[in-house]
């Protein structure tokens, strides 16, 4: 059982993003390790290896596993339109529970949408919305954060603030429990509807030398009432941690 490529994109555009800024260069690679707290009953905490890559262009940007193209792009705000994946997958085969094992797959999706970013002296502001394009959970994120990047002597700090909000087709298609599901299994019929889930992350970059810079990092999620009520999730929040190195040309 696990979160999907999307939390690993996120953690990836987290890192290369803070790398580019300070290298201000258009390509970031690299390699990191992520660890991430299962959310569901059984679950395994896991840990996995995952490639950095960063490209900003002129028209086109790619940001781990987020990629984009320009609408508008000033010197404060940046329109875009944006492809993605949803954020979670679930695999009951992968849980320890008994129970949790009757459940079926909850599939990774493809989603699309559009984002604004602000940047001004207080901060950098990010605000996207995309649905899903593959007809697996039909539903929507709304996501914001705001980040406050600051020089501590040679490291970059990143801390920041975030929103997400998840449509009540995509709650329940990754949390909800049907009336199938609960007969094979014995646990309670589950409906979620929409969920808003903050969230708390600091980054920081050092430069090892002109090119290449080391990464470290942590988020803390906390769930809303719609999510830790299901009787598939197993805590009230949910813990990650990363570091990688990067190479930027």
């Amino acid at each position: 059982m696990r979160k999907c490529l999307l939390m690993l994109g996120m953690i990836a555009l987290a890192i290369s993003s803070a790398t580019v800024s300070a290298a201000e260069n258009l390509l970031t690679l690299g390699i990191s390790g992520l660890y991430v707290q299962s959310p569901y009953q059984g679950g395994d905490n896991r840990v996995y290896p995952l490639p950095l890559v960063n490209y900003q262009g002129d028209n086109f940007f790619v940001n781990g596993l987020q990629g984009g193209y320009y609408l508008w792009k000033g010197s404060e705000d940046q329109f875009s339109v944006i492809l993605t994946t949803s954020g979670q997958e679930f695999n009951p085969s992968r849980s320890d529970d008994p129970a949790v094992k009757q459940m079926n797959k909850r599939h990774l999706t493809m989603m699309a949408g559009g984002m604004w970013q602000h940047q001004a002296d207080w901060g950098i502001f990010k605000t996207s919305l995309v649905g899903d394009l593959l007809n697996q959970s039909n539903g929507f994120i709304w996501n914001s954060n705001w980040h406050y990047p600051l020089m501590l002597g040679k490291v970059a700090v990143n801390p920041g603030l975030g929103l997400s909000w998840n449509s009540a087709h995509q709650t329940d298609y990754y949390y909800g429990i049907s009336g199938q599901e609960s007969a094979r299994s014995g646990l309670a019929e589950y409906q979620a509807s929409d969920s808003w889930l903050p969230y708390a992350e600091l980054s920081a970059v050092y430069p090892l030398s002109k090119r290449w810079r080391l990464a470290a990092g942590a988020r803390y999620q906390w769930f809303s009432n719609q999510v830790k009520d299901s009787p598939l999730v197993a805590r009230s929040g949910q813990t990650m941690l990363w570091t990688g190195v990067s190479y930027t040309f």
